[in-house]
């Protein structure tokens, strides 16, 4: 076996010795070469792998794929996990195809790991994958602040094979005797990886590889001012999870650079960044109107009084849900309601507002804005209606006959 590439990944999986390993298995080199190298090094190493293929359903050849990597796995007995996830891509294609794709792709091998009781997801992303990030980057408009390269560790997910170059890959690939499946579209330049790939890669190493230095040089200098950065502006984050909400008044306060980075920060746990994208909601930020913004994804950034957000917009779908006389109390995923006395008896409707609605003599919207209520929760309050009558507002209403709670956001 090659000592170099040998060296560098005994090294790598020593740090997981007694762990249990998912690899994302798509049945091309890469992936091979990680599964096959971990399964031969197992017992002394002490790990434990399994597999999981994830079919998109978008070539002729996904079928083909998928059954590769099922009988190179029970040939192996390696524990084999396969999802298909074209119906979710037909559903929600609206950030681009690749980027849907790789999200479910993630979705589903991260709920292997999880519902398996793996340590860690392992991917075959290689050296040469991470030089032409970079050119990827560049070529999309990213910042300075976000050419830092492929992560190594993100959460539950490693690459261990950051250091691996396609040359060693490809001659792990013949010394093994191993046939890994070809994805056709690798060689279609409609897509900006490949002619990246193979267009200007090429060329570049045609000049030499010196460029290689200078292209991890600057990748280091970006994680360097990416740190720095955070640094100064963690402090604006107030929450971060399915939502998240910033400090207006601490954002306002940054200088434009760290405005910036902090946007792009967030933006790219939820989709690919572009200059365009960021430029557009810092002007949006601009001004001092409640007000959102679309974004990629199915993504909102809004601005209100005190905070600004960015979230799904289903979160602020429309509902509404009937209560039955004799019913006292009434739950869904993100409240609940108990109702006493004469309401426990009452047909009783439930759900967010409408344009135009009314609480007594004066407008609900002037309500909000008198009680300050930001635009999210003007959209998801709740509001109980009886006989077309609205008889209690969240955020507005105090009445004895109702208790409500509200889970989560």
């Amino acid at each position: 076996m090659h000592s170099l590439y040998n060296d560098i990944l005994i090294q790598e999986l020593k740090k997981y010795r007694d762990k249990k390993i998912l690899v994302a298995f798509s049945g091309g080199k890469d992936s091979l070469m990680l599964l096959d190298f971990i399964n031969k090094q197992k017992e002394s190493l002490n790990i434990y792998a399994g597999a999981c293929h994830i079919n998109h359903g978008l070539r002729h050849t996904a079928k083909r794929d998928e059954d590769f990597c099922r009988l190179y796995c029970i040939k192996n007995n390696i524990d084999f996990y396969t999802y298909n996830i074209s119906e979710e891509l037909k559903k929600d294609n609206s950030g681009g195809i690749e980027a849907s794709a790789r999200k479910y792709r993630y979705k589903f091998l991260l709920h292997t790991v999880k519902e398996n009781n793996y340590d860690f997801l392992f991917t075959g992303h290689t050296y040469s994958d991470d030089i032409e990030s970079f050119f990827v980057d560049l070529y999309t408009g990213a910042s300075l602040f976000t050419l830092g390269g492929i992560m190594y560790e993100n959460d539950k997910i490693i690459r261990p094979m950051l250091n691996i170059t396609t040359e060693m890959v490809n001659e792990y690939i013949i010394k093994n005797n191993l046939e890994p499946v070809f994805d056709e579209t690798n060689n279609d330049i409609k897509y900006v990886r490949n002619r990246i790939r193979h267009k200007l890669i090429p060329v570049l190493y045609d000049c030499g590889n010196e460029f290689e230095k200078s292209v991890i040089k600057l990748q280091k200098e970006s994680n360097r001012l990416n740190e720095y950065l955070y640094k100064k502006v963690k402090h604006v984050i107030l929450k971060q999870d399915s939502i998240v909400i910033l400090k207006r008044y601490s954002f306002i306060e940054l200088e434009d650079i760290e405005k910036e980075y902090l946007l792009g920060k967030i933006f790219s746990l939820f989709f690919r960044v572009s200059k365009n994208i960021l430029h557009a909601a810092l002007s949006f930020l601009n001004n001092d109107d409640s007000k959102r913004l679309d974004l990629p994804n199915g993504y909102m950034i809004e601005q209100s009084y005190h905070s600004i957000k960015i979230f799904k917009k289903i979160l602020i779908s429309d509902y509404v849900y009937n209560k039955p006389a004799g019913i006292s109390l009434f739950k869904t995923d993100d409240f609940q309601i108990e109702f006493f006395n004469e309401l426990k008896d009452k047909t009783i409707i439930i759900r967010n507002r409408n344009k135009g609605d009314k609480f007594g003599r004066k407008k609900l919207k002037d309500l909000f804005i008198d009680k300050q209520v930001e635009l999210f929760e003007r959209d998801r309050a709740v509001i109980i209606e009886e006989n077309n009558v609205i008889i209690w507002a969240e955020y507005i209403s105090k009445n004895n006959n109702i208790i409500f709670k509200r889970y989560g956001i």
